[in-house]
């Protein structure tokens, strides 16, 4: 008997129920867009929707039909179909707003009320292009213009959801499984929107919108400041990820004036150089200790004492590196130059020659 946990409940259908609601939800939505669907594909949903269950081949043959028909509708997902098509049976009533799923009435309804509210709020006395600084203002007029700010905030971030969302909506593969996560985007961007206007310093900003706006009559600079902040609002709630990465660069900035003392950073770096040397000699050693390996691989099998040699000058020259103003010294010019003086500096390392060894060493 299973345990409860994994038991199905009585609201969830069956597996074989699900695919074929899938399947004839596919089925329709193909056919009524235009789309070529083979007659044996239609024959198997019609064939399964009339019969009973009819065991494994049964279900076989609707999981085959599921992924043919899958890939015709796409990019439509059948969640997203099987979702629509219980919402069309719902019934609409007078007071209902308008919208597919549930997720966009919602949101429609959060937009009309930041609407409401920011209207709403724009109409009262308290505020003006002078008004609502949280460290000059006070009372109901700070409340009302922050009321204002929220509000303006409100409707860019439902007009991003909506927008987001509109496009899954057209394509048919939404998922209401994400409808948390829109939710979630919109009080973000609420939040990011308030605090663009209460919380960060904009007076520069202001003036160049004056500024911009002078160029006309005193007034249209007047209303162009006014406007800053309510716009400003609006665009923090519709791009959230701009908020961020706007305090993300305020927060380095605090951090660079009180930067780390230099003699600490100069610590730091000595010890990153000595990790960095330690691991460059432990890779050295790890390449001397394979090339003795392969040295004495080369013993073992009975190499020629001259391939011995040059294997151990190769060694030796890989853990003693030439110096630059060695290797670049030119050799000396002349009938009575040295043979010795005219090599590279390299050479003149002397190995141990192997030659006349005994055979056992």
């Amino acid at each position: 008997m299973p345990s409860p946990e994994h038991r199905p409940r009585a609201s969830e259908p069956g597996l074989r129920d699900q695919v074929l609601r899938e399947c004839t939800e596919m089925v329709r939505y193909a056919l009524s867009s235009g789309t070529r669907v083979s007659a044996a594909l239609v024959e198997t949903v019609d064939a399964a929707r009339a019969a009973p269950p009819a065991g494994a081949s049964d279900l076989a043959a609707l999981a085959g039909a599921h992924e043919r028909l899958a890939k015709l509708v796409a990019p439509a997902t059948p969640r997203a179909l099987v979702l629509f098509a219980e919402e069309d049976r719902k019934e609409k009533g007078m007071l209902r707003l308008p919208g597919p799923v549930r997720l966009v009435r919602r949101m429609a309804l959060a937009a009309l009320v930041s609407v409401t509210l920011f209207i709403g709020s724009s109409l009262s006395r308290y505020v003006s292009h002078d008004s609502g600084d949280v460290l000059d203002s006070f009372g109901r007029a700070l409340l009302v213009n922050e009321v204002f700010w929220l509000a303006s905030a409100g409707v860019g971030a439902s007009f991003a959801m909506l927008f987001q969302v509109n496009e899954f909506i057209v394509n048919r593969s939404y998922d209401p499984k994400y409808e948390s996560s829109y939710w979630i985007k919109f009080l973000i961007g609420v939040i990011a929107g308030f605090i663009l206007v209460a919380l960060v310093p904009l007076d520069g900003l202001e003036g160049e919108v004056a500024a911009a706006g002078a160029g006309a009559t005193g007034s249209t600079a007047t209303s162009a400041q006014a406007l800053a902040r309510p716009t400003l609002a609006m665009l923090g709630g519709f791009s959230a990820s701009a908020v961020y990465r706007i305090l993300n660069r305020l927060i380095g900035t605090v951090e660079s004036v009180f930067r780390a003392d230099p003699r600490e950073e100069a610590a730091l770096r000595e010890q990153a150089a000595g990790a960095r040397a330690a691991e460059d000699a432990a890779a050295a050693r790890l390449g001397v200790a394979s090339r003795l390996v392969e040295l004495r691989q080369q013993i073992a099998a009975g190499a020629a004492p001259e391939d011995v040699s040059r294997l151990l000058a190769e060694m030796v020259t890989a853990m003693v590196p030439v110096e630059p103003a060695a290797a670049a010294q030119p050799a000396p010019a002349g009938p009575g130059a040295d043979a010795e003086d005219a090599a590279p500096q390299r050479d003149r390392i002397q190995v141990p020659s192997l030659v006349g060894a005994p055979e056992s060493s």
